[in-house]
């Protein structure tokens, strides 16, 4: 991986890839008529904060391209390579120096108030520290899933948490048939996003 040559390869294929992907969802998302997921959210009921913030997780720095991706125990808590990659590849072609339109950061997509409550660091444009904070993130959605519906989230499941307001699933009875169709193909991208990483 330290070696020039293999390093240029990797980012010249991750380049191409992510540019066209980007292109492929800039695209469908333009036909949408810029609906925003996140805008169709009732007001929460779930706290989706422990008391204090968790302590901080030591993660590897995401994965450069999707083809490098190794198939790892399908652990629905853990925002593992595969699952960043399809993540920040969503919200953000993963740019780290990508900024939402309601001010989210990082190339996940975290609102800075969101982010406090996880790290004091401002580094949002670095790939280790947002990674650190998106699975600190991660793992409350899935605690808190796990708690109201005592099941094990899916793929799925865990993208339209990362991606509505708290609460919005809840509203709509964790069942994704009654999800906004916006919503749901979102939530269906980054499932099969995550299987092409595992073929």
């Amino acid at each position: 991986m330290k070696k020039t040559i293999h390093l240029s390869v990797l980012a010249t294929v991750a380049l191409g890839v992510s540019i066209a992907l980007l292109a492929f969802l800039n695209a469908r998302a333009g036909s949408m008529a810029g609906t925003n997921p996140q805008k169709l959210a009732p007001a929460t009921t779930f706290n989706p904060f422990p008391p204090s913030p968790a302590a901080d997780i030591a993660l590897p720095t995401p994965i450069v391209s999707i083809q490098n991706v190794a198939p790892a125990a399908d652990n629905p808590s853990l925002l593992d390579e595969r699952r960043r990659f399809a993540l920040g590849m969503i919200e953000t072609g993963n740019d780290d120096h990508e900024i939402g339109g309601l001010g989210e950061v990082s190339r996940y997509q975290i609102m800075p108030s969101v982010w406090r409550h996880y790290s004091n660091s401002r580094r949002y444009h670095d790939p280790g520290t947002s990674t650190e904070v998106a699975q600190q993130l991660w793992s409350t959605l899935h605690d808190g899933f796990k708690q109201q519906t005592h099941r094990e989230p899916t793929d799925f499941d865990m993208y339209v948490l990362w991606n509505t307001r708290y609460g919005y699933y809840a509203h709509h009875g964790f069942k994704p048939a009654s999800l906004d169709p916006v919503v749901r193909e979102h939530a269906q991208r980054f499932v099969n996003l995550i299987q092409r990483g595992t073929s």
